[in-house]
């Protein structure tokens, strides 16, 4: 008997592969609005996962933030096509799973354009269920608001039945405030909080399918 009715997934560093276009995008930004001062690319990694507006705040915090957000948005759909792409074996795995009768989710903090777009994309349009994005809810995540919106999406109410996969404590978070279980994938990047003990780790989306 299957454990999980419901598996909601975060975008970026989990499902998409987004970490060259925000260095990309951020070297640009950093050229036009910071007289070419960079943070180093090892920091920008970790830009994916908050809110965007949070992280022009931090970057720029002395320029209009609504004219960096729409410097961002520019920037970066330009960046998108040429470094975006689905992490391996992500279409077939999903595939798989939704007909094996997984209910397939993302909670995101995209603003829901950039999600719908992003997947469109990478070729994943179309195959999840449900989608909960930045400007979807009040309280993004890591508040629990998201995975509660896309458990009613999903008509899925038992919390034991759905598990959050994520790449950072950000997710993890996300999961134990909504009160789910929790992976977290073991590739990019970023580093692993040590101290986090989610249910599972996955190395690859095949790993996953493996150890549901």
């Amino acid at each position: 008997m299957r454990k999980y009715e419901a598996l909601l997934f975060d975008l970026d560093g989990t499902v998409a592969d987004t970490d060259q276009m925000l260095v990309e995008s951020f070297h640009i930004l950093y050229d036009l609005y910071r007289d070419g001062k960079r943070t180093p690319d090892e920091e920008i990694y970790y830009f994916s996962g908050p809110p965007i507006y949070e992280t022009l705040l931090k970057e720029f915090p002395h320029q209009n933030q609504k004219k960096m957000f729409d410097e961002f948005m520019r920037v970066s759909l330009d960046v998108y096509p040429k470094t975006v792409r689905a992490y391996p074996h992500a279409k077939e795995t999903l595939l798989n799973l939704k007909k094996q009768g997984y209910k397939l989710g993302i909670i995101t903090s995209k603003i829901h354009k950039s999600t719908v777009y992003c997947l469109n994309l990478i070729g994943l349009d179309g195959i999840f269920d449900s989608l909960v994005c930045y400007d979807d809810v009040a309280h993004p995540k890591p508040d629990k608001e998201s995975i509660m919106k896309a458990m009613e999406e999903l008509q899925v109410f038992d919390l034991s039945k759905v598990l959050y996969i994520g790449d950072n404590k950000s997710d993890f978070l996300t999961a134990v405030n909504a009160g789910v279980d929790c992976a977290l994938v073991g590739w990019g990047p970023r580093k692993l909080d040590k101290d986090l003990h989610p249910k599972m780790i996955i190395d690859s989306f095949i790993d996953l399918e493996r150890k549901l």
